[in-house]
């Protein structure tokens, strides 16, 4: 009876120790190349202020940002000023963000941050200069890089006349880092900066069955965060087709070469803030966007959008 009663013993610790294990696993999944996002930087802060970045979990795990690291690239392109996060395991669920900082107390002062906002003040951030550089998210365990942006001050939307102190957006996080069309500055109206909460310009997929869209049909270049750009998309069915795109005011003459000569993948997005080559604001009216889809094989598309620049709110 009593060697019976330790077997049963025995295989209930076992069972016990099984579930254990596969609850640990569950939540200790590794971070892979993209499960965590660089979602907004802010690296020309205001004079005596603190460069912030801040994360995304994209993923559908929960991540702990003790099995991260942040770094930049020194004037050789190596990966360099590789800093660690947090020693504590604090988890970042899916759709969660984070912010990387090397000041709370600021942070919180001059930014509307959620209270609920994870933060980790890391002293001595990696140098992320003013006019451009890059920021990258390595794995601890081995220093693979989970994602990297090489930003530039030119990302910024051209009617900020000064960026100082104004964070850089992903306009949508599900798409790449690296194209300068998919990043744009904080909205004037949520203070310069997000961190810690939905960025002021996301712009979620628009869904459409057209091979070219331009959205929105209206749009007011405030930077106030609402409909602040018109987007061209352009879908193709296979890689390799390249792109023209130009805007003409409503006499013909064109304004602005939005894409010229663009090698495409299957899905693309190229932003149009309302100004013309020169970097100059247009004036308000309606326009006519210009897109001219083709491939080496002779295929050639044409598509004509209208679209109405405005100074008015919807």
């Amino acid at each position: 009876m009593g060697d019976e009663f330790c077997r049963m013993k025995k295989k209930t610790i076992l069972k016990l120790i099984i579930v254990l294990l596969g609850t640990t696993n569950c939540f200790t999944q590794e971070p892979l190349p993209n499960d965590i996002i660089i979602n907004e930087i802010l690296f020309n802060p205001v004079k005596d202020g603190f460069d912030y970045v801040e994360g995304y979990n994209r993923s559908v795990k929960t991540i702990f940002l003790n099995t991260l690291m942040i770094a930049n690239r020194n004037s050789t392109s190596d990966v360099a000023g590789i800093k660690t996060l947090t020693k504590d395991p604090i988890a970042i669920n899916p759709n969660s963000y984070f912010i990387v900082t090397g000041n709370e107390k600021w942070l919180r002062q001059h930014y509307a941050v959620p209270s609920s906002a994870i933060i980790c003040q890391v002293s001595s951030l990696p140098s992320f200069p003013d006019d451009g550089g890059s920021v990258i998210f390595l794995r601890k365990e081995d220093s693979a890089i989970i994602d990297e942006v090489n930003y530039s001050e030119r990302w910024h939307f051209r009617m900020v006349k000064d960026v100082q102190g104004v964070a850089l957006e992903k306009i949508n996080y599900n798409f790449p880092g690296q194209d300068a069309n998919n990043w744009t500055s904080a909205s004037s109206a949520s203070g310069w900066g997000t961190p810690g909460d939905l960025n002021s310009q996301f712009r979620s997929s628009d869904t459409t069955n057209e091979q070219v869209a331009v959205l929105p049909k209206v749009f007011t270049p405030d930077n106030d965060g609402v409909d602040d750009f018109a987007q061209v998309s352009i879908a193709t069915a296979e890689q390799g087709k390249i792109a023209n795109s130009l805007v003409y005011d409503m006499w013909g003459r064109r304004v602005r070469y939005l894409v010229k000569n663009e090698v495409l993948g299957l899905n693309n997005r190229f932003t149009w803030d309302g100004c013309d080559d020169r970097s100059q604001k247009l004036p308000t009216g309606i326009y006519i966007v210009c897109t001219q889809v083709f491939d080496t094989k002779g295929n050639n598309n044409k598509f004509r959008h209208c679209i109405v620049l405005s100074s008015l709110k919807k």
